[in-house]
């Protein structure tokens, strides 16, 4: 099971994943975060604080829309990764590919700096 809360502040755009982006969920989560690359120019943060899990679908939802927003010269900021799921992320390298931060007030620092 999987919960997406979209909020705005400052022209910045925040996705809030609770639950687990897996194979059964991938493509929501897909659909929600696409509508990110297509309306508005500001930066794009999800909070991971409540992510339980992410399997190679969810971390290749997660890139495709990276690349999309890079193609905009925008950027994800990922913030509040648990221990477990930031460790699949130094595992497969994302690590280099997207600014981690550990609060939300953090990730809107860092897209202002």
């Amino acid at each position: 099971m999987m919960e997406i809360i979209t909020t705005e502040s400052q022209n910045t755009r925040i996705a809030g994943i609770k639950g687990r982006i897996d194979s059964s969920t991938a493509p929501e989560a897909e659909k929600l975060l696409r509508s990110f690359t297509e309306e508005g120019n500001g930066a794009v943060i999800i909070d991971c604080c409540g992510l339980e899990y992410i399997s190679s679908g969810g971390l290749r939802v997660l890139l495709v829309i990276e690349k999309e927003l890079k193609s905009k010269s925008r950027h994800i900021t990922l913030c509040g990764l648990r221990p477990d799921v930031e460790k699949i992320f130094r595992l497969t390298g994302f690590t280099s590919i997207f600014t981690l931060e550990k609060t939300v007030q953090d990730a809107i620092e860092h897209t202002r700096g």
